[in-house]
Parts: structure tokens; sequence; C-alpha cells
């Protein structure tokens, strides 16, 4: 007897639904959307000091706290096993950060900095520095008599280095000049059991604010030996 073609797609059809559900409830514009929350729907804003004036190399050209894409690095069909890895890549807007680091600068500008500058203006320009993450799925399905999923989701950060180019001038006259690179600390962080994507990032944003500070004064420290 012959078997009718619907009958040879049902268990490809419900493989599919099965392996696709299993993160389908995020998506792009959804990340973007719980982002811009965090954020009060506004770019950060920059506390300005007289002598140390921060700007970047590369300004954001929007508005846009974040921008989300989705990429899919795997998929592999094959008769009994199914893996689909894919991820939801968010650029947060370079502001951001840039902000963030001119306000800690600001902040943690110690006293021996402020003895160093004396009277002096400093210039910094950022040009690389920590702006990404990605909510990462890798899901498995196993197709027996029945289907079986599980998925491995964690938060992975770009892991990019602060690197900073400072110009220090008095009277129009230049000073000095340097760079300074301070190494990224992160690690991809695991999704707890039951824990929501909207938890899980929340978190990662707190401790990416709390990184950036922290390779801030690491910057700081360094810059103030250097000078």
């Amino acid at each position: 007897m012959r078997t009718s073609s619907k009958g040879n797609c049902l268990p490809i059809v419900v493989a599919l639904i099965t392996l696709f559900s299993l993160t389908s409830c995020l998506t792009s514009k959804k990340l973007d959307k719980f982002v811009a929350e965090h954020y009060n729907h506004e770019l950060p804003k920059q506390k300005k000091k007289v002598d140390i004036v921060v700007t970047s190399s590369q300004p954001a050209d929007n508005a846009a706290i974040s921008t989300t894409v989705h990429q899919t690095s795997k998929l592999l069909p094959l008769l009994v096993y199914w893996n689909y890895n894919h991820k939801q890549y968010c650029s947060l807007n370079p502001a951001i950060a840039v902000t963030n680091f001119a306000n800690a600068v600001n902040s943690q500008a110690s006293k021996g900095l402020t003895q160093k500058l004396n009277g002096q203006r400093l210039e910094l320009v950022v040009d690389q520095v920590p702006s990404a993450f990605s909510i990462v799925s890798n899901e498995h399905m196993v197709w027996l008599i029945y289907a079986f999923s599980w998925a491995k989701i964690y938060i992975e950060p770009d892991k990019k280095d602060l690197v900073v180019t400072y110009r220090l001038t008095q009277a129009d006259q230049l000073q000095k000049t340097g760079k300074i690179t301070v190494k990224s600390t992160e690690q991809n962080k695991s999704i707890r059991y039951f824990q929501s994507w909207k938890s899980a990032t929340s978190e990662y944003l707190a401790d990416y604010n709390a990184n950036l500070t922290a390779m801030t004064k690491t910057f700081v420290n360094q810059l103030t030996q250097e000078l």
C-alpha cells in the first residue's frame, strides 16, 4: 500500500514545530522593546567636566536604544536528529557605553588624576567599547517514536576590549598623547532553569554596566600612572 505524501510530511511538520517553538516567544522586536524599557526609552546623558572631554571615534547615527537581528548559524535536519543553532544579536546604541564611560571617568577621577591634570585639558576618544550581546539558543531534537527536545540557552557578550586614545593639551599646545587598552572580562552567562529571557536580559544589562564601570576604573588608574 502506498503511503500518502501527507503522511510522509507529518513527522517533519511535527519536528519543525517542536524544534522552532523552544524559543519562539523571543523575537528581535520584543528584545528591542524590552531593552528600550530597561533604559526608560532614552539614552543616558553625559555629565560633562570642563577639563575632561569624552567623545567617540564612531558616534551613533540614530536614536534607537538597540537594534536586534536574528541570526542562524546552523540548521542540521537529519532523519532522527535535528540541530538548530540561532541567536538574537542585540547591538546597543554606542552612546550608551560612551556616556556611561564618560560619567564613570568623571566620578572616578581621583585626586591623583586631578593633580596630574593641573589645569590641563584632557581629551578622551573611545575607539572601542563593549556594546552588544546575543541571546543564543542551541536546540536539539531526537525523533524516535516521539520527539524529545532540549536546548542550551545563554547570553553571550561581544567581549570587546575597552580602547581609548587620550590627548593632553595646555593652552592649545599638545603635551602628551597615548592609547590605553583594558581587557574585557565578560563571560557567557547561562539562563537558569525556568528563568525568563526578560529576567536574564535585565541581569545581563546590570552586569554590563557594572563591568563597564570596573573597566573604566582600571583605565583611570592606568591613565593616572602614564600622565
